[in-house]
């Protein structure tokens, strides 16, 4: 039988699109596994229940997870385009919109607008902390291990019938790919029983999924992990690890965009590192990841730089940022975060090695 975990917050969600005959759905820019999975698996759940859905996000899925909305019907997740009319009646005749995995306007990219002008009812799944106030009925748990954990408690508290190979399949994507498969802190015995009854509705084999995502890195790709490697420099007697991406190393090398996920679990794994940040600079700002272990929480470091996120997990941008000065800045703020004793490492700043390996990719650098 299904583990429930059911709430007030929750049923107000589920009694809201039961009632609704059209929902659209969005999820933040740059869409992962748990974005995806969260959306694909409401979606197709509601479907089932014979209602009219639209996913709608800023940008299309990566190329990892491209198969993952192939496998949908046609047209149920779209890029948004601003002017798109068929987009705009769906956005302008839905009784609710859903927000999946995002809790902060901003985030949505594209979406933001269309969904907050609407004048429509607007749902929230999510579990990261500290939501923004706008949504009219949100359920928010930060204990989740993924937002997909929350879809899987409101799609069996309809029907676990539901649950089918399609459903099933997205909502184990978005778990698994979210708890870093299942090795994150936020993991939990919750998390394996959801999967375990994922795999058995859905008569799923494991292998095949991890193989459509996490294997196939391109020949460019493994030459842009190489170059990566190589920026790798620790800091704070070894328990802080940076390393950084320019557009001229992804180009070189003949990598996909894509293809710089994941690259900071490389940083993180180093013997003694407790927390690691990468750099990821585009001609728009410089994008960080967080990353860290245990009971090392970052995301106080990242609202420092206008993001957030998890304890564990947190991302910033910082517009219009120059990748030498941001990284300077970010190290030099970590202390509180990721040392010992902080008051120890207030001389440990960015030191000349840090800024003369920098300075080897000065041609990419604004």
């Amino acid at each position: 039988m299904p583990l429930v975990h059911d709430s007030p917050d929750l049923a107000a969600v589920r009694e809201r699109l039961l009632a609704a005959d059209r929902v659209v759905m969005t999820t933040h820019t740059r869409p992962d596994g748990d974005a995806l999975g969260t959306e694909i698996a409401v979606a197709r759940a509601l479907l089932a229940l014979g209602k009219t859905v639209t996913v709608l996000n800023a940008d299309p899925a990566p190329r990892t997870l491209d198969w993952l909305v192939e496998e949908q019907p046609e047209g149920l997740v779209q890029t948004y385009e601003s002017g798109n009319l068929a987009q705009a009646t769906a956005v302008a005749e839905a009784d609710v919109l859903l927000v999946c995995d995002t809790n902060a306007g901003h985030r949505m990219g594209d979406t933001e607008a269309p969904f907050r002008q609407a004048g429509k009812p607007v749902l929230l799944l999510d579990h990261h902390p500290d939501p923004e106030g706008w949504f009219d009925t949100a359920c928010v748990r930060t204990d989740a291990a993924a937002a997909a954990e929350i879809a899987y408690d409101l799609i069996v508290g309809i029907d676990p019938e539901l649950v089918d190979r399609a459903v099933a399949t997205a909502l184990y994507v978005g778990i698994m790919t979210d708890t870093g498969s299942f090795r994150y802190g936020a993991t939990t015995p919750r998390t394996h029983a959801i999967v375990a009854d994922v795999l058995e509705r859905g008569d799923l084999r494991p292998e095949p999924i991890h193989v459509a995502i996490f294997d196939g890195r391109s020949r460019g790709g493994l030459a842009l992990l190489g170059t990566a490697l190589g920026t790798i420099q620790t800091h704070y007697g070894g328990r802080l690890a940076t390393m950084f991406v320019t557009g001229d190393m992804i180009r070189q090398t003949g990598a996909l965009f894509d293809e710089t996920e994941g690259l900071i679990n490389y940083a993180l794994g180093l013997d003694g590192v407790v927390a690691a940040a990468i750099f990821l600079d585009i001609p728009s700002g410089v994008k960080i990841s967080f990353r860290s272990k245990g009971d090392v929480p970052i995301n106080g470091w990242a609202n420092q730089f206008g993001g957030g996120g998890h304890a564990n997990a947190s991302g910033a941008f910082v517009k219009n940022g120059q990748l030498r000065r941001t990284m300077k800045e970010v190290v030099d703020a970590a202390p509180p975060h990721v040392t010992a004793h902080p008051e120890a490492a207030e001389t440990d700043e960015m030191s000349a090695d840090d800024l003369a390996l920098l300075a080897q990719f000065k041609g990419s650098l604004g």
